[in-house]
């Protein structure tokens, strides 16, 4: 009887733990995807082909080359080429890296691991998620990209990739981007 109430005791805290971590994540709340203007951006990147969900080293790569240059970047960027439900994980594509600011550029002329491109401004579809720790970015594309989807469908644009992610370290927030395309 005392194994059966210890572990009556021990479920109903755990449960009161998950439902706290799913808050704090902003597990119940509404997502919404709407229009705005982003960018432009200039990315300092590498290539990455591989499982999206180990694309950090790539992106510790990108800021260690970053602060050897003396550029500070806060705001890190994952452009994904690929549909996970569509192409074997180990071919996934992506760049992974760091927005800069243009002037910046000139001190990275000379490196060769490091790649710079820049993308355009314009009215993107966006849905914010809350970067409160690593889980984020793990449970942000399982609660976004349903949100996304569904108003792509809802406004008669096309679900295309690539999938842009911004990670504003000052903000606390990712910022889910696709592109308006009818």
């Amino acid at each position: 009887m005392k194994f059966i109430k210890t572990l009556g005791i021990f479920l109903i805290v755990l449960v009161i733990l998950v439902l706290i971590n799913r808050w704090y994540l902003w597990g119940f709340v509404r997502l919404e995807a709407k229009e705005q203007n982003m960018g432009p951006y200039t990315i300092a990147y590498v290539n990455f082909v591989g499982n999206y969900g180990k694309v950090w080293p790539s992106m510790t790569k990108v800021y260690e080359i970053l602060s050897g240059a003396g550029i500070i970047s806060y705001t890190g960027v994952g452009i994904y080429y690929d549909d996970p439900a569509v192409i074997s994980w180990e071919l996934l594509r992506s760049d992974i890296g760091a927005i800069i600011d243009p002037q910046d550029t000139n001190k990275l002329f000379d490196n060769k691991d490091i790649q710079i491109k820049t993308l355009t401004a314009g009215n993107k579809i966006v849905v914010e998620f809350p970067l409160k720790n690593t889980f984020s970015s793990m449970i942000g594309p399982m609660r976004v990209y349903p949100v996304m989807t569904k108003y792509m469908e809802e406004n008669g644009y096309t679900n295309e990739i690539p999938m842009i992610e911004l990670y504003d370290m000052q903000a606390k927030k990712i910022y889910y981007i696709a592109e308006v395309k009818k």
